[in-house]
């Protein structure tokens, strides 16, 4: 009971701050000149933003899958990827729901009686080593960034640091994905790759030449952030309208770059409606093709 409060106080405490954070963003600006902005884009480049947070996502739910693995889960792909994208629907549109992560660990649960605590243990790692590639690409931004007699020094020792105490936390808490670390990083790597990409082609559709590393570490700040909000709506235009201001640069633009990926990310996560009112059949790898 006391689990299901909290999670409950949470779920408000995470769509208050959204809601807030949306209020205030367009409190400073004014929704039809982002509204303008977004009839204006080129579609072109919003069709590639779309395909590539696909991919991003389907490489993502590989990543996952070579988790249940290492934990001895032999789950088909093709039940993983039904999982996956009914998460994603859970995670987007149902507020005060199980949530997409807690949805796949019940269900597997459930279905295969696979232990709960090595089920959360392999959700948990594949976030974080999501949140490790964020760090990464991080630092790496910063070596455009920042005074170049710096960044010789400052950035090889915070890439290092980062990966040493990813791995080292692995090697303590999770020994038993020791031996795909290297592999689930380098998936992590890739997804966030990709969806900077995204980000990417929703600059230039905008015709936003200018400052497009600038706009990338404001998006990879918002997605670490994302977490205090409702899936990720609010901090994520509230992020880009702050960031435009250091910048210089028009306000207005900054947030519907925000703004066209929540509504990528709502498109993409809305196809998980199939799973949610039929739910799919789970199976184990040898018996996909039975």
């Amino acid at each position: 009971m006391k689990t299901n409060k909290k999670k409950t106080l949470s779920t408000i405490f995470k769509i208050a701050i959204s809601v807030f954070l949306l209020y205030f963003v367009f409190t400073k600006i004014k929704f039809a000149d982002v509204w303008i902005i977004i009839q204006g884009v080129k579609w072109s480049f919003i069709v590639l933003s779309i395909l590539l947070f696909l991919t991003s996502q389907w490489v993502s739910a590989k990543r996952l899958l070579l988790f249940f693995k290492a934990s001895g889960f032999q789950l088909s792909a093709n039940s993983n990827y039904a999982l996956y994208l009914v998460g994603m629907f859970y995670n987007f549109f149902i507020p005060g729901g199980i949530g997409g992560d807690a949805y796949k660990i019940y269900k597997l649960h459930k279905k295969f009686q696979w232990s709960v605590k090595s089920l959360s243990a392999a959700v948990f790692m594949d976030r974080f080593m999501g949140l490790t590639a964020i760090g990464l690409i991080l630092f790496s931004i910063s070596f455009e960034l920042l005074p170049k007699p710096w960044t010789f020094f400052i950035i090889p020792i915070g890439i290092l640091l980062v990966i040493g105490a990813s791995y080292f936390f692995t090697l303590y808490s999770f020994p038993k994905f020791k031996q795909i670390y290297l592999f689930g990083l380098l998936s992590s790597l890739l997804v966030q790759l990709l969806q900077v990409g995204s980000v990417i082609c929703i600059i230039y559709s905008l015709d936003v030449p200018q400052n497009v590393m600038s706009y990338v570490l404001v998006f990879l700040v918002s997605s670490v952030l994302s977490i205090f909000s409702f899936a990720g709506i609010g901090i994520r235009e509230f992020v880009f309208y702050e960031a435009s201001k250091m910048l210089e640069i028009d306000s207005s633009q900054a947030v519907t770059i925000g703004l066209l990926f929540s509504i990528i990310t709502a498109f993409v996560s809305l196809f998980g409606i199939i799973y949610h009112f039929r739910t799919p059949e789970l199976y184990l790898e040898e018996n996909e093709c039975d």
